[in-house]
């Protein structure tokens, strides 16, 4: 449909508003409303005051955002509003090189150029607490009502995502009090990534019109099961799966592709795995992975591989929802193209239980741990040329800045007996 079709698709459904959704480099979905009668002159973008959202410098502040027209959907909570989501770009409508979808589309047409196709299928996990932060219901995995309060509200905020366009396939309680999941249908990456901040903000929505609150925060109880976003990758190549092999099951493609994330493992956890509470779930046996490992139905291992032939594919465990999920799955497919380009072996996979093992086991299967905090996550993503190359130094720079400020922060809080409440009030609404 072109930008004029749209006013009469407008006229049909009500719709008396407009929201133009972007997303900042720190994957904060943020927005703006104009109404329908300004389209004529909004449909082309509108300004925005890019250093006060993080994208760029104060001294060069002016920036646009510019709907994708494909996104449009309608709010189920609000009928009468219709919603597009937005690149942003300079002045001249040129993609800007700090904009999370711009990256990603970016990194999706290398891989277009070399004839691949990558769908994704995240799992979303949060957790439901009170107004007094604690776990709304004591249900465990997959419990059913009374034990789960909340199977009602899930099924709305599901009906909600199924309205606005996104698909999924399970909704479940999971094992945490309060904790609830949400699986995805599989779907071309950059949709998929649109779809991540629809439902969250959907899940935010729904929560607190229900007198709840919904945290995606990593690890909002240290006693209890931590939330992550787990990403499962396709790569399709002339409509066949590029992981899958008749003969050996898993392909060499599918073996280089793991090489690659994990030879960059390091510097793409703080994308990944953005913020300090972050490391508090990828601690070991629970069920989060602490190596950089890889294995064929193994839950411990960093990067799981869940069937054969038609169905094989990779799984990331270690990603959490506080990550920009653009940035995310741009730097994970950058990472497996790599590791295809260059032939990139991985490691030696593993059945076993990863968290079981011995020092010296670890050594000799060449597995090595994930960054243990933020600080070490940085670190590795400030060095890395690869980092660098495919996220460009503008957006590299800002994020480091950023993120140094934030454990600056955390340690004064740390220093002063009162971490736990610097994190959730940093947090908890993520």
């Amino acid at each position: 449909m072109s930008a004029k079709d749209y006013l009469e698709l407008f006229k049909e459904n009500d719709i008396n508003y407009i929201q133009f959704q972007f997303t900042t480099i720190l994957g904060e979905f943020k927005g703006v409303d104009f109404p329908v009668k300004i389209w004529d002159t909004m449909k082309d973008g509108t300004g925005i005051d890019g250093s006060s959202l993080g994208f760029l410098k104060t001294e060069q502040s002016d920036m646009k955002i510019v709907p994708d027209l494909s996104t449009f959907a309608i709010f189920p909570w609000n009928s009468n509003v219709g919603r597009f989501i937005c690149d942003v770009t300079d002045n001249k409508g040129k993609a800007y090189p700090t904009c999370p979808r711009g990256i990603l589309r970016k990194i999706m047409g290398k891989a277009a150029s070399l004839g691949f196709k990558f769908l994704t299928r995240p799992e979303l996990e949060w957790y439901f607490i009170t107004k007094d932060r604690e776990p709304a219901d004591s249900g465990g995995y997959m419990d059913l009502p009374p034990k789960d309060k909340f199977s009602e509200l899930r099924h709305q905020i599901s009906n909600a995502m199924m309205n606005m366009g996104v698909d999924i396939k399970t909704i479940h309680h999971e094992v945490g009090p309060s904790q609830h999941e949400i699986e995805f249908m599989p779907n071309n990456a950059l949709i998929q990534a649109d779809n991540v901040q629809t439902a969250k903000l959907i899940i935010n929505i729904e929560a607190y019109r229900n007198n709840l609150i919904s945290t995606f925060m990593p690890k909002p109880f240290p006693l209890v099961a931590g939330s992550g976003l787990h990403i499962h990758q396709y790569l399709e190549k002339d409509q066949k799966n590029v992981f899958a092999d008749e003969d050996a099951g898993i392909s060499d493609a599918l073996r280089f592709y793991i090489g690659g994330i994990q030879k960059h493992s390091e510097a793409i956890s703080a994308i990944l795995n953005p913020i300090t509470n972050s490391y508090k779930r990828l601690i070991p046996n629970h069920e989060a992975p602490v190596y950089i490992s890889w294995g064929i139905g193994n839950r411990t291992a960093l990067i799981r591989i869940p069937g054969y032939e038609k169905s094989a594919r990779i799984e990331y465990r270690a990603g959490d929802a506080t990550m920009n999920i653009y940035l995310g799955t741009a730097i994970l497919l950058a990472a497996g193209l790599d590791g295809i380009k260059k032939k990139i072996e991985p490691n030696t996979p593993v059945t076993e239980n990863i968290d079981s093992l011995t020092a010296e086991k670890h050594q000799t299967l060449g597995i090595k741990k994930l960054p243990q905090n933020l600080s070490e996550a940085l670190k590795s993503f400030e060095n890395s040329k690869f980092i660098l190359k495919n996220l460009g130094k503008q957006l590299v720079d800002i994020f480091i800045e950023l993120k140094t400020k934030e454990i600056e922060e955390f340690q004064v809080a740390k220093n002063d007996g009162k971490e736990t409440e610097w994190e959730l009030s940093k947090y908890l609404l993520l």
